[in-house]
Order: C-alpha cells, then structure tokens, then sequence
C-alpha cells in the first residue's frame, strides 16, 4: 500500500483517538461530581443487604452521570467524599458498607471483567464497570475493611481495620490506586492509614494525586505528593463544611490550586442546609467550573471543563519563594488606625478597619505584618477590616497558620468581623495585599457575593506570585473576602506520625458529626 493511505489512516487514528478521549497533547477533561444524597439509618447496623440497598441508590446516580460525563468526553471523573455510605456512622454501623479492597501495588486486579475473584465486592464491581463502560478514569471514596492480627498493638480488638478510602479505576476499569485517608476528622468509625503513605497515579495527561477532605492541611500527604512526587493534578473527594470568612469550599480549595500551581478537581457532598456544598474545577489561573448553591432545594451537579495538561508545579519547578517585604516592628501598627482584636474560628486576630474609600492599612500579629492598599467603587458604607495572624490553630483541628485577609464584617460592630458576613453590597476598584510570611506555602483567596450566594473572582481579574495577591483593575461583584492563608508545616507542634491525636483532630470537612444523627 501506498505512503499516502497509510499516512491517512495514521490521521485517522489519531482524530478518532483525540475525539473520544477528550484531549490533545495540551489539554484534558475533567469532571466532579457534587452528590446530593439522603442519609441511611445509622443507628442501628443493618445486614449487608440493607446496605447494599442504599449503596446502590447512589451507584445509580453515579452511572448516570458517568454516561452523561462519557457523552461529553471527559477523561476523568472525582465523586464526594461518602458519597456511597454517607457519614456520621459509628464503627459498628458502618461495617456492613464496607468491602476488602486488594492492594493494587501487588495485584492487577479487574473487578467489572473479574467480580468472582473477592467476594461482596458489589460496590468495586460498579465503579470498575463505570469507569470501563465510559473509557474514562474513576475516583471515588468507599470504605476499606483490611483483617489484622491483635497481638500486633495496634489492630484493633475486632481484629481489622476500618479505612476511609480513595479508589482508582482506569479508562479500562483496572483498580490502579487506593488511598487511606491518613488525618481523619472526628472518624470514630474508621482507623488512621497505618502506613501513612501518599498515593499517586498516572494517566496519559499526567500524575495525579488522590487524598481526601481534611488531608489538605498537613504537610503529609499535600507537600510529600507536590514536592517528592512532583504531581501537577490532585484528584480530592471531600464533604467539606463551609467556614467563612477564610474557608469556604470553593475559596479554599481554589486558592489551594492557585498557591501550588496544580490542576485541583474537588467534588464535594451536597447538602446546604448543613453548610456542605462547593465543587470545583481549578487551574492555577483560577477556576474553570465551579458550583455552589445553598438554596436547601437544590440538587447535585456535574461539572465539566477542559484543563491544560501540567507536567510540574510550583514545588516541583522550586518557583514557591517567600515574600521578601521587609519586616517592620511587628508589636506596632504603622499605619495609625485604631488596631482591635476579633475572634475568627478560634483564633484572636488583630484587626484594623477600612475606614477610608481609599488608602493603606496595616496590621501585625506575631511576627505577620500584613499590608493592603485599595480603593472601593464608592464611599465604604459597611465595615470592612484588615486582619493578621500568626500562630498556632486550635479549634477542630491543630496546625500552625499565618493569614493576612481584607474581609467584610458581618456587621457593624468591630467583634462582627471574624464571623465572616455571607453577603456585601461593596466593590473594589482596586486591591493589593502581602504580608511578611515566613512559609512559602501560601494559597491567594478571593470570595465575593453575588446572584444571592458565594462567588469566585473570573481568572484574569487578579494576579498572584510570591506572596502577593492584586486585583488591579477591580472585582465585578461585591466584595466578602480577600486573603492570603499559609500553612507553616514546620512549626506544627504535633508530630505527622501521632496517630492519637489524629483520631481526635477535627476540621472542617464535615459539622460535628455527633450532632448529625438527627437529618
């Protein structure tokens, strides 16, 4: 055959080939699905065909979106954190949800073409076929039951562990990871990761990493997955509780994307009347699709956006730096504005107000000095105020922070203004904020307010780079927040391996589940 038609069929191929993937040798698809779902009864334990039962509803939603997701050629998709069980369970009452899931570091394993080879892997066998059925990579969160032997000091006297879990399906529905959540959040029914690893995986547009909710504040698995693995993707099931004014799903996790220089892809549960809603796709540049919707009558959604593929990132490129401002006095507040304190989730802030349309302020906390120079729409008729803090986090949860944040109090009154205000009628024709932070690991948040509910400033209206964050030609929507939030992992008091204490952390990926057996 001639040169020409095998030149042809080689075009051919490769058209086929990008059309059904959904992506070049530049781009990707990715997809999150935020999940809506009623919760089981969990106070009682139920047979295994019970749970299946109710696992199965959620399966259903799960296909169907997975066919909608094929239909639009995505290449991978991220379900919710409990997704398939919900949450609140106790170690008793969740075991009946639970399945054996082998490693697949050891063993290549097909559930959708070998369901036989474990048994009441019902669950596996779903999202195997989902992933192979619709030529696309699955992330999704089950629970892990792995036997141990007691004697060992830490098994536990049921004689297994139980594990929250992130599995990994291939566009052929191979079983190519799982992950156990190593910092759990008031998880009284499942055990920490006992080997503590960080999990990454590879696809043809790139090397993913895969951990879970709360895991996003600690130096394990985040840093060791962006620094020794060099992943440019995190794949990140959540249930994750909204926390204003600085931890807003949406907020949080794309100035997380934003701050490491990552394609980040959260899906989280659904449920505002609990303050769980916010999915995301996000680039370095900002975010691509997002969904939030705190009306209690909403539903889930699937979201969809093309992302470049990323090789690196910041870490892996060694471009994070600190922010070189020069260190002033950090006791006095240079700028001569009246300096008082506001409780903000837990932590004493030192605040100063905004009292001009136009200007510079400055506050210290510690050794933060945090600078912002703005100038509003119009004459600032609500309070709005410069926040600094440095130290050491410990309400639900403990780790060491540094934050610099311009934010909207929720009222009047200068107490009001950790509380973070849900809504704003101001706009800024400009903002700068920096701050003199002594950890490179620094994530640029902006919230706005708009439509009657959280919203992200469009990628384009702010720059970020070494610790600066600028909105030099304004914000289309009303201002709630504008920060900066830094993770100082070396000044954690608590060390990574203290399982004890992870047991016992508590954060912000879901309320206090002990209260939630009422819904």
């Amino acid at each position: 055959m001639s040169l020409r038609f095998w030149k042809f069929v080689l075009v051919t191929f490769w058209f086929l080939y990008v059309y059904t993937k959904g992506y070049d040798d530049k781009t990707f698809r990715a997809a999150v699905y935020e999940h809506a779902t009623l919760p089981p009864n969990r106070e009682v334990v139920v047979t295994r065909k019970e749970a299946l039962e109710y696992m199965t509803t959620n399966l259903e939603v799960y296909r169907n979106v997975a066919e909608e997701a094929h239909l639009q050629r995505v290449d991978i998709i991220v379900f919710p954190e409990d997704g398939l069980t919900y949450m609140g369970h106790t170690r008793k009452s969740i075991r009946p949800y639970l399945e054996f899931i082998p490693d697949p570091k050891t063993e290549k394993w097909n559930p959708c073409e070998h369901p036989e080879k474990y048994p009441e892997t019902e669950v596996q066998h779903t999202l195997s076929c989902l992933a192979k059925n619709n030529s696309l990579y699955l992330v999704a969160n089950m629970g892990d039951i792995q036997p141990c032997e007691a004697p060992n000091g830490t098994c536990p006297s049921d004689h297994h562990y139980q594990f929250n879990t992130d599995v990994v399906y291939d566009s052929n529905g191979t079983l190519i990871a799982k992950y156990h959540k190593i910092n759990l959040f008031f998880e009284f029914m499942f055990n920490p990761s006992t080997s503590e690893e960080a999990v990454s995986f590879e696809t043809p547009f790139g090397t993913f990493g895969v951990f879970t909710c709360f895991d996003i504040l600690f130096r394990n698995p985040v840093v060791v997955l962006m620094k020794e693995r060099g992943v440019s993707n995190i794949a990140f099931p959540t249930a994750w509780m909204d926390t204003p004014p600085f931890l807003a799903a949406v907020q949080f996790h794309s100035a997380v994307a934003a701050g490491f220089g990552v394609n980040f892809l959260a899906a989280n549960m659904h449920n505002p009347r609990y303050r769980f809603q916010g999915s995301g796709i996000y680039s370095p540049e900002g975010a691509r699709a997002y969904y939030y919707n705190n009306s209690v009558s909403s539903s889930g959604k699937l979201l969809v956006s093309d992302l470049n593929i990323l090789r690196t990132n910041l870490l892996s490129n060694k471009q994070v730096v600190k922010n070189v401002e020069s260190v002033v006095d950090p006791m006095k507040n240079s700028s001569g504005q009246e300096e008082f304190q506001a409780e903000t989730f837990g932590d004493m802030f030192n605040y100063v107000a905004l009292s001009q349309s136009s200007g510079t302020a400055r506050v210290c906390h510690n050794k933060l000095c945090c600078t912002a120079s703005y100038t509003s729409r119009e004459n600032i008729t609500e309070l709005y105020a410069l926040g600094a803090f440095d130290g050491l986090h410990t309400k639900e949860g403990t780790y060491y922070i540094q934050v610099c944040g311009v934010v909207r109090c929720r009222t009047n009154n200068n107490s009001s203004c950790g509380e973070g205000s849900i809504v704003s009628n101001t706009y800024f024709d400009h903002l700068k904020l920096s701050g003199t932070f002594r950890s490179p690991y620094i994530f640029p948040e902006i919230l706005l307010f708009g439509e009657e509910t959280f919203q992200l400033a469009a990628p384009g209206d702010w720059s970020y780079a070494s610790g600066v964050l600028e909105a030099k030609n304004g914000l289309e929507q009303p201002l709630l927040s504008f920060s900066l939030f830094s993770r100082d992992y070396d000044y954690d008091l608590l060390s990574s391996s203290s399982t004890k204490q992870k047991v016992t952390n508590i954060a912000f990926c879901s309320i206090l589940l002990n209260f939630m057996f009422i819904y």
